[in-house]
Formats: C-alpha cells, sequence, structure tokens
C-alpha cells in the first residue's frame, strides 16, 4: 500500500522535470535563430546608415563611381546630350561653314557628337573635373542630410528637391569642345541637374531615416541579448550551442553576400531597358554596395571565428593538443590579445570595442579551461569533461 501511495506523487514530478529539460532544450535554439534573423535585418540597416546617412562614404562612393570607365562613358552621353539639347550645335555650325555646305550640317553635327562624347570620357578622366564632381556630390549629400535633419529653407534654389548639380562640369565640357560656346545665361534652370530626390518624396524619407538610426544600435544590442540569453540557459551544452550562434552568424554573412550578388541583377533589369547602359548600372551597384560587401564579409569572419572558439574548447583530440600546447603560454604568461580589423567599416571604435570584449572574454575562459586540464608541475589535473 505505501508503494502504490508514492506512484501518484512521483508521476507529476517526472512529468515536472521532463517539462523543464525540453523547455531548456528548445528555447536556446529558437533564440539563436531569432538572433540570427534579427542580425541579418541589423546587417542591412548598417549598410544603409552607413552607405546613404553618411556624406563621407557617399562622396567616396561617388567618386569611384566616376573612375569606373562604364561609368564615365554613360555620364559622358548624358552630359554631350545636354550639350547638345540647350546649345543648338546643327544651327552654330550652319552659321560657320559656307552657304554650300549648310547642307551638311546636321551629319557633321551627328559625327561631332561622337568625338564630343570620347573627348567628354577623358575630360571626366582629369582630376580638376574630377573633384568637380567629388563636391557636387558632397553639396548635394549635405544638402539632403540637412533636410532630413529638419533644416528648413535649404532647397529653394533646387524647387524643392535634392538635386545633383553638374552644370560647372557641362560648362567646362563646352568650353573644351568649342561645340556650346559661352553657355553663361543660356542654360536652363534645370539642364545638367540630375534630381536624386523629389520633394514631395522628402516627408517619407525623413521618418525612414528616423526608424533607421534608432535601430542602428537597438537590433545590434538586442542581437547579443538574444545569444547572451540563449548561452546562459543552455547550461551543459554551451559549447554545442555557441557552435550553432557562430553558424548562424556565417550564415547572416552569406545570406548578405548573396543578397547584393543577386538584387543587384533584379535592380539592374527592373530599372533599364534594352537601351539604357546595363553595364554602368551593374557597376554603379557594385561600388554603392561596397559597404554591403564588407559586413557580410565581416559576419562571415566573425562566424568563422566563433566556430573556431566552440571547436577549441571542445573534446576533440586535435583541440585537445592544441590547448596542451598551449597550456605553458597561457598560465605561466599574460595572454596579449590583438585584435587585427579586417574591412571593418570607417574602423567604427564601438563595435571594435565590444568585439575586443567578448574576444577577451573568450580567450579567459579558454585560459581558464586550459589550466585545469594541463596544470603546472604538482597539481592535479582535471578531466577535460569536466570542464563544462
Amino acid at each position: 500500500m505505501a508503494q502504490s501511495a508514492d506512484i501518484p506523487v512521483a508521476e507529476p514530478v517526472s512529468k515536472t522535470s521532463h517539462a523543464r529539460l525540453a523547455w531548456r532544450t528548445w528555447v536556446p535554439w529558437a533564440l539563436v535563430v531569432l538572433a540570427a534573423v534579427i542580425g541579418l535585418v541589423s546587417a542591412l540597416n548598417v549598410w544603409v546608415k552607413r552607405q546613404a546617412l553618411d556624406t563621407d562614404n557617399w562622396t567616396n562612393a561617388s567618386s569611384q563611381l566616376l573612375e569606373n570607365d562604364k561609368i564615365r562613358g554613360a555620364l559622358s552621353v548624358y552630359l554631350v546630350n545636354q550639350l547638345y539639347e540647350n546649345s543648338n550645335v546643327t544651327q552654330r555650325l550652319q552659321q560657320r561653314l559656307p552657304p554650300a555646305l549648310d547642307p551638311l550640317a546636321p551629319q557633321i553635327s551627328l559625327g561631332l557628337e561622337q568625338v564630343a562624347v570620347r573627348a567628354t570620357d577623358q575630360l571626366l578622366a582629369r582630376p580638376r573635373v574630377q573633384q568637380l564632381w567629388r563636391e557636387a556630390n558632397r553639396h548635394a549629400h549635405q544638402l539632403f542630410i540637412g533636410v532630413l535633419n529638419g533644416k528648413k529653407g535649404i532647397l529653394v534654389s533646387s524647387g524643392g528637391n535634392v538635386v545633383l548639380n553638374l552644370q560647372p562640369i557641362l560648362k567646362q565640357l563646352a568650353e573644351q569642345t568649342g561645340l556650346g560656346g559661352k553657355l553663361e545665361g543660356r542654360l536652363p534652370p534645370d539642364a545638367g541637374k540630375i534630381t536624386i530626390m523629389k520633394g514631395n518624396q522628402l516627408e517619407a524619407a525623413r521618418k525612414s531615416v528616423k526608424v533607421i538610426r534608432v535601430l542602428s544600435y537597438f537590433l545590434f544590442f538586442l542581437m547579443l541579448a538574444l545569444y547572451a540569453a540563449a548561452m546562459w540557459i543552455a547550461r551543459g551544452r554551451r559549447r554545442t550551442l555557441l557552435m550553432g550562434a557562430g553558424v548562424s552568424v556565417l550564415a547572416v554573412g552569406l545570406v548578405v553576400l548573396v543578397v547584393r550578388r543577386y538584387a543587384g541583377d533584379y535592380l539592374v533589369n527592373a530599372l533599364t531597358t534594352g537601351t539604357d547602359p546595363k553595364d554602368a548600372v551593374n557597376a554603379a551597384w557594385a561600388v554603392g554596395t561596397q559597404l554591403m560587401r564588407n559586413v557580410g564579409i565581416n559576419a562571415v569572419i566573425y562566424g568563422l571565428g566563433i566556430m573556431f572558439a566552440a571547436w577549441i574548447a571542445g573534446p576533440a583530440r586535435a583541440a585537445t593538443w592544441v590547448r596542451r600546447e598551449l597550456a605553458p603560454t597561457m598560465r605561466d604568461r599574460p595572454v596579449v590579445l590583438v585584435l587585427i580589423a579586417g574591412p571593418t567599416d570607417a574602423q567604427r571604435i564601438f563595435p571594435l570595442l565590444i568585439l575586443f570584449c567578448f574576444a577577451f572574454a573568450g580567450t579567459e575562459v579558454l585560459r581558464r579551461q586550459t589550466a585545469r586540464e594541463f596544470p603546472a608541475a604538482g597539481h592535479e589535473r582535471v578531466p577535460s569533461g569536466a570542464a563544462g
């Protein structure tokens, strides 16, 4: 009777223990998956913030655009078209040619247009003109950021739009080729000006920028908090979970690189027609997404580093041999940790500091584990399985 009376009491205790064990099994992995998804969103958010909202990065990327042959060729065509549309080259030729050659003016104008495109390409390769391009892009971006930050009255001269003003380059082109003569006072207000964003789009841009700025740090810290919570819950299985976290970070980096690769193809096909210079658009996407590429490569490197940390602390024979070889150094002399930042954009101090802290903490954990497994002479050795 005593034994049968104990049975109903023992059964619910066993179920409770099993439920607690099951909870600690799946929740850490769910947190790792959630952290990886948030990490992907954070990585793309970081790229948008650094590329679109940083004037120096925007200006540097714009300078690289003009250094590309395909982009410079497309810009040359645009500038020559603007020159022809606003200077009536055919009429100017008829004024200079003998009367008998007036009927040939349209054909000569067409031939000169091709020559002008090549001359413009050479002109755009000159340092002085590239500096004008750089200043035009910097000025346009500063206006853009000023409007997003709430400054009023700074876009009056451009009709309330954010524009890239290439009129100084267009005037130099006219002087160099002689096709347009003196364009001063004869150019319409919109000649050589590329609209980056219209005034009716600025309010939506302001809201988007506010969200991007708020999320840039929030998502990063939320991702770290989820990984930390997963490690705290997964007692007894932390090495396995650390390996999983490394795989998830590696996967995020690979996804970012895949998005850069195939999103570019999609956008180029969507934004161009059969007559548009797809090579130039493709090159512009490649230059504009270099920071995205760097973010993806960073994630891949960090993921591999986390996986290596999980492996070297594990029971594998090769990992144990490495710890044994490192034991005298790690036990008897302080470990100096040097972090070499790879393609870390703009050498951001704050992320590097966080990375240093995690790397230092991980190295200290490995040092203590190695000291327990391979103690100095006269000290008792702790089996590797007891290191947890």
